[in-house]
């Protein structure tokens, strides 16, 4: 079967934080919200928070299927 035909399945990526930052946060959960939500990002709890990127190295890439 296609996985693409299953969308309950998932991928487990572990790894180690190498940067932790804001610059560029917003606009990337903007750009997600954009690709997933189909419009802007809703902001929940207000725009008054500071959104925290974390860059994550993969170590351990594995899946329900092997």
């Amino acid at each position: 079967m296609d996985p693409a035909a299953q969308p309950a399945s998932y991928v487990r990526i572990r790894g180690r934080v190498v940067r932790v930052t804001t610059e560029g946060a917003a606009e990337h959960i903007e750009a997600l919200a954009q690709k997933y939500l189909g419009g802007s990002y809703p902001w929940f709890g207000g725009r008054d928070q500071v959104r925290v990127l974390y860059v994550i190295q993969p170590e351990r890439i594995s899946s329900p299927r092997g």
